[in-house]
């Protein structure tokens, strides 16, 4: 009786944590897109739709000028959980600028009018209905420096008076009412111009390796240095003891069986090569037979795989 009550108890608790699991997201279907945890939280605490916008992509991990950390993206803004857990913008209003190719520049530095606040680290102003905005909305902390002055620039097909910081950038809508600040749609304008920018083309294949040529098995042919080392390298060649020394360099294991070991001046095969060599193993390799390296002068030698492509040479 104690063991069915106990399997009572557990099925009717699953669902519980399942339902608080669900409670702690809050979706959006304009974008299909959920916030949970410290980010909804702040989402909701500083603003929510009007200052952050929509969340565009789910949270995920993202490195942020060198810091690997979690971040979600929204129309207006990138929220990202910084390694003490505490909750920040991201510097949007710089990346945006420097996408748009004009990276912002020190300003002039000069002394605040009335109506303004400077800022010496940048050398900006900050004036009228941006200055009010910024000091009721969060100031330093939710916007950063300014990086710009107050300009004219085209956004939507219509003429707006702007002014770029660190994290945001605002924007001046008189048709709502003369001193109505809005901020800007960065988030999805960043994370969009990744999206479009060119990748790196894919890495071109080398070119093919000429298998050996004509002559007493293959071996009569000099391909000359033109090897790719790799993944195997020949480290020596005893032409007294008649033994090749071979180093795998990559990290995999490399089945031998079915390569050639040339002496091109012979021209004969070094016979014996074969077997599993390991990862960073160096092995030598005796021939089985009679002389076949010459030992009256030069004599290169060349490693062909199972395939008849050229790995390695040995210019002697």
């Amino acid at each position: 009786m104690q063991q069915l009550c106990t399997i009572i108890l557990i099925v009717t608790f699953i669902p519980t944590v399942s339902a608080a699991a669900q409670a702690n997201q809050r979706c959006f279907p304009e974008t299909e897109q959920c916030i949970a945890g410290p980010i909804r939280a702040y989402w909701e605490r500083n603003g929510g739709l009007a200052v952050f916008g929509f969340p565009i992509t789910a949270q995920a991990a993202e490195v942020v000028e060198g810091t690997p950390l979690q971040v979600q993206w929204f129309e207006r803004d990138r929220l990202e959980i910084q390694p003490d857990g505490r909750v920040t913008a991201g510097r949007l209003g710089v990346e945006r600028l420097e996408q748009l190719g004009t990276p912002w520049q020190q300003g002039s530095g000069a002394p605040a009018s009335a109506s303004c606040i400077a800022f010496p680290e940048t050398g900006h102003q900050v004036c009228g209905a941006f200055a009010s905005y910024w000091r009721a909305n969060g100031g330093l902390e939710r916007f950063g420096f300014p990086v710009t002055g107050e300009f004219t620039t085209e956004l939507e097909g219509k003429p707006y008076t702007v002014q770029y910081f660190e994290r945001r950038r605002f924007e001046l809508h008189p048709e709502i009412r003369p001193d109505a600040v809005l901020l800007g749609l960065l988030g999805r304008e960043v994370f969009n111009a990744r999206q479009e920018q060119p990748q790196p083309p894919a890495p071109q294949p080398p070119p093919p390796v000429p298998p050996p040529g004509p002559g007493d098995e293959g071996c009569g042919f000099d391909p000359g240095p033109v090897a790719p080392e790799f993944p195997v390298k020949i480290v020596a060649v005893n032409d007294q003891s008649e033994t090749v020394t071979l180093r795998n360099v990559s990290g995999d294991p490399v089945n031998l069986d079915g390569w050639r070991m040339c002496s091109i001046r012979g021209p004969q095969e070094h016979r014996g090569i074969g077997g599993i060599l390991a990862p960073g193993e160096q092995r030598d390799f005796t021939h089985e037979g009679g002389n076949v390296w010459r030992n009256d002068g030069r004599d290169p030698g060349a490693l062909y795989n199972a395939q008849g492509q050229l790995i390695s040479y040995w210019g002697d």
